[in-house]
């Protein structure tokens, strides 16, 4: 190529690797700034995440608390109601008890236990031991009630 050809070549070659050299500068450079905005907005949105995974974790809280106090009204009434049911047996049963502490003597059923009790009765009214009998049923149903109340509460928790 001669003295010319050989004076170009290392001229454009020069000034491609000029060229080259500076657009991988700028290159670099661009790549850079759009790394630097890249993390900006990466612990910008790290930033906005965190912010409403605490507002979530917040609000489920508050959710789970109200869940929990209803959990709690639940079995309040639960136990309230199971309590109501038993102490109103307990007085329907004692009053089926204080209804039935007076014998009346009835038709007997043909096997003459009837008419026999009917005839202890009238031959033990002179000796006037009604009170005491008001007082032994009411003492017999007052255990039973105590030994049948201890009874479903060991039941329940699993005692003796």
């Amino acid at each position: 190529m001669g003295l010319i050809g050989d004076a170009f070549g290392k001229l454009f070659s020069w000034l491609g690797s000029l060229f080259s050299t500076l657009f991988g500068v700028i290159w670099d450079g661009i790549k850079w700034v759009a790394k630097v905005i890249g993390q900006f907005f990466q612990s910008l949105f790290d930033l906005l995440i965190g912010f409403f995974k605490v507002i979530y974790a917040l609000i489920d809280g508050l959710l789970y608390l109200l869940y929990m106090i209803g959990v709690l009204a639940v079995k309040l009434f639960q136990v309230i109601f199971e309590a109501a049911k038993v102490l109103y047996s307990l007085i329907v049963g004692f009053v089926r008890t204080l209804g039935n502490l007076v014998y009346t003597p009835r038709s007997g059923s043909g096997n003459g236990y009837s008419e026999t009790i009917g005839k202890l009765f009238k031959a033990l009214e002179p000796m006037q031991i009604n009170s005491v009998a008001y007082i032994l049923l009411f003492m017999l149903w007052f255990v039973t009630a105590i030994a049948a109340i201890k009874l479903i509460s060991s039941i329940r928790v699993g005692g003796d």
